[in-house]
């Protein structure tokens, strides 16, 4: 039988590898607009009872393993664009969008239109529909402009042309928040989906949160800190992946003394 050592050891790995694979994929996405980097949460497995004469029954560790993944919703830097699709959110909140009939959470703002006949609808890059404060699809709005010409002739003549009213997104685009966003469960492409950790989503009052125009909010990512992070979990794997070999070294001692 393995010594509890070797399964402390073992789960250390585990663990460990579960950081390093969070802080790389925090790095690739350094350059994510809207994305929150992720960390890792543990907890020791406490399983046998020491054996000390004391009254709590004291558990000793049998190591540690990884029980969940959430966000850090730091504020990332805003980034002015130009373009009048692009949306940063300076405080708390995050756009809705429904995909494929789901309803998800980004703090990605970077829009389009999607044209479905004769109207526009305002989409994200994958696709997903923008929703307002009613959780409504957002179309497009125009503004019409009338002008008169008059021909050599006399005759007078009437020419209509209309364009999108850029201004009334602002206030269209809803924004929700939750009691818990870190505990929000991550999806892909940079959304999330509610969870009984994150709470409902409720309308976000307009005092927690500013809406700008023409910007991108950068990643959270620090990257000093995600490499410092895997220094720091590359050397605890390095200690765990020692301690798995001190203990089959000493367990094939034992045999050897056993025969």
């Amino acid at each position: 039988m393995m010594k509890p050592s070797f399964y402390a050891g073992a789960s250390g790995l585990i663990a460990t590898q579960r950081v390093m694979d969070t802080v790389g994929n925090n790095l690739a996405n350094i350059n994510t607009y809207g994305y929150k980097p992720e960390v890792a949460s543990f907890q020791t497995l406490l399983s046998d009872e020491m054996y000390v004469k004391a009254e709590s029954d004291p558990l000793s560790g049998g190591g540690v393993r990884a029980v969940g993944q959430g966000m850090l919703f730091n504020q990332g830097s805003p980034r002015n664009t130009g373009n009048q699709l692009d949306f940063a959110i300076v405080g708390e909140g995050l756009f809705a969008l429904e995909v494929d009939g789901e309803r998800l959470y980004t703090r990605d703002g970077a829009f389009s239109w999607s044209v479905e006949g004769e109207d526009l609808y305002l989409t994200s890059k994958n696709g997903g529909y923008v929703l307002d404060r009613n959780g409504d699809h957002i179309a497009a709005t125009y503004i019409t402009h009338t002008t008169g010409t008059t021909s050599a002739d006399g005759t007078e003549h009437t020419n209509t042309t209309k364009e999108i009213d850029y201004a009334v997104l602002k206030d269209q685009i809803g924004v929700f928040e939750f009691d818990h966003p870190g505990g929000l469960e991550s999806a892909s492409n940079n959304m999330y989906r509610t969870n009984t950790l994150s709470g409902r989503p409720i309308r976000a009052d307009t005092e927690n949160y500013e809406l700008l125009q023409t910007y991108l909010e950068n990643s959270a990512t620090s990257l000093a800190d995600e490499m410092a992070d895997l220094i720091a979990a590359q050397r605890a794997y390095q200690l765990c992946a020692r301690v798995v070999q001190t203990s089959d070294e000493i367990e094939q001692t034992v045999s050897g003394l056993r025969r």
